[in-house]
């Protein structure tokens, strides 16, 4: 094996996990968004049958309030549609932008 391995791996170790990082924050709103009001504009509510929602303005307050990291009240925002949460449920916040296309949009 050549020794010239050994000379990328400290820049496959930094790199790596920094654009590993850039890549899996993509497209979520500015956190500052809160303050305005306007960060729940950017998700919808997928309920436990996976069916997508329009928000209601209960569920747009509690996602523009600020929450400590640490606080089990915060919402479940998911990745992805088919992420399920840590009790196995479908349902929760995702980006507007990552709904599958097709999937209807039910009004509240």
């Amino acid at each position: 094996m050549s020794l010239r391995w050994f000379a990328a791996l400290p820049v496959v170790a930094i790199a790596g996990p920094a654009l590993w990082l850039l890549w899996s924050v993509r497209g979520y709103p500015a956190y500052e968004e809160k303050e305005s009001g306007t960060y729940a504009d950017h998700f919808v509510r997928i309920d436990a049958s996976g069916a997508v929602h329009e928000l209601t303005q209960d569920e747009r307050d509690y996602l523009n309030t600020r929450f400590h990291g640490a606080d089990g009240a915060r919402p479940y925002i998911k990745d992805r549609y088919w992420e399920r949460t840590p009790d196995g449920k479908l349902h929760g916040f995702l980006l507007r932008k990552r709904v599958p296309r097709g999937s209807p949009m039910l009004q509240r």
